[in-house]
C-alpha cells in the first residue's frame, strides 16, 4: 500500500457535490469507484469520462480534480501534478480543505505554487484543447481461442500533443481493464497484441487510450463504459456444439411432435356429412 493510499484513506470524499452530470454520468460513476477505493477502476473511468464530448468547462475541473487524487492515490505523482495543472486555469481558486489528509494538501498546494510562480498559465484560454485527435482502427470481428491477436492503430494529432498510445483489454465484460504501452512501427502505425492467455469465449474487449506528455488521456477509440469487442467462439465454432442450437431443435422438435399428434388425432374422428341450406337465384 502506498503512502498516499495510507493518506487518502482518511480523506472524506465526495469532491463535486451539487454538480450537474446528468450529461456524462461517467463522473459520478468515477467518483464513486473512487470512494469505494477502487482505484484502478476509477482511473479507468475517469479517463474515458475526460475524453467524452459535451463536457462543460466545471466538468473538466471535476473530471481533472478526481483524476489528480486518484492518480496520488496509486503514487503517480508526476500525472496527479499534470492534472491538477490542468485543473486549476478552470478553477483557478480550488483549494483543498481540512476534509483531505495534511500530506495531500501539501502536494497539492505545491503545485499550485509551481503554478502560480509560472504566471498562472492557462488562465487565459481555460477548457479543454481545440484540436481533435483522431485514433483510426479497424476492429477483427473474431478471434480464435487462445491465440495471440494483433492490434494496431494509426493517430492523426494535427499539434503533435500525443506522446503515446495504451491499449487497454479484458476477457469477458467484467474484469479491470489490464493496460499496456503500443510500439511504434517504422509504418507509422501503433502495434500492440493481446496475449492468447486473454483471449477465450465468448469475447475480449479492449480500447485505446492516447496520452500527452503527461500521462492525461486526451483521445480514445472505444473506452471503459463502450468498448470495442472482439469474439471468441467455442472450439471448432460448429453450430452442432452450441447449446441455443439444440434449444430451438429441442423447441421444434416438440413443438413438432404435437402438432403431429394432433392432425392424426383430427383425422382419426369419424366424419360427418355435410349439412346446409343452398339458395339458387335464376334471372
Amino acid at each position: 500500500m502506498s503512502r498516499w493510499l495510507v493518506a487518502l484513506a482518511f480523506a472524506v470524499l465526495g469532491l463535486a457535490p451539487g454538480l450537474a452530470q446528468a450529461q456524462n454520468p461517467l463522473i459520478r460513476q468515477g467518483q464513486q469507484q473512487y470512494d469505494e477505493l477502487r482505484f484502478e477502476e476509477a482511473l479507468q473511468t475517469l479517463s474515458a469520462a475526460l475524453v467524452r464530448s459535451g463536457n462543460t468547462p466545471q466538468q473538466y475541473a471535476t473530471i481533472y480534480r478526481l483524476l489528480a487524487v486518484t492518480y496520488l492515490a496509486l503514487g503517480r505523482e508526476e500525472e496527479a501534478s499534470g492534472a491538477y495543472q490542468s485543473m486549476l486555469p478552470l478553477d483557478p481558486e480550488h483549494t483543498f480543505g481540512e476534509e483531505i489528509a495534511p500530506r495531500i494538501r501539501g502536494f497539492f498546494q505545491n503545485v499550485r505554487d509551481a503554478w502560480e510562480a509560472a504566471g498562472r498559465p492557462g488562465t487565459a484560454s481555460p477548457g479543454a484543447p481545440e484540436a481533435r485527435v483522431d485514433i483510426r482502427h479497424r476492429s477483427p470481428p473474431e478471434a480464435e481461442r487462445e491465440t495471440e491477436v494483433p492490434l494496431s492503430a494509426t493517430i492523426e494529432d494535427p499539434q503533435g500533443r500525443v506522446d503515446s498510445l495504451v491499449l487497454a483489454y479484458r476477457q469477458g465484460s467484467s474484469a479491470v481493464f489490464t493496460r499496456l504501452e503500443t510500439r511504434l512501427a517504422a509504418n507509422g502505425e501503433y502495434q500492440a497484441t493481446i496475449p492468447a492467455d486473454a483471449v477465450a469465449p465468448p469475447l475480449v474487449e479492449y480500447y485505446f487510450e492516447a496520452l500527452d506528455a503527461q500521462g492525461l488521456p486526451i483521445a480514445a477509440r472505444g473506452d471503459v463504459a463502450a468498448p470495442l469487442r472482439i469474439a471468441v467462439p467455442e472450439p471448432g465454432g460448429n453450430v452442432l456444439e452450441e447449446w441455443w442450437f439444440w434449444t430451438i431443435i429441442g423447441v421444434v422438435v416438440v413443438g413438432g411432435l404435437v402438432a403431429g399428434i394432433l392432425i392424426a388425432d383430427a383425422l382419426s374422428q369419424p366424419t360427418q356429412p355435410a349439412t346446409g341450406t343452398f339458395v339458387i337465384t335464376v334471372e
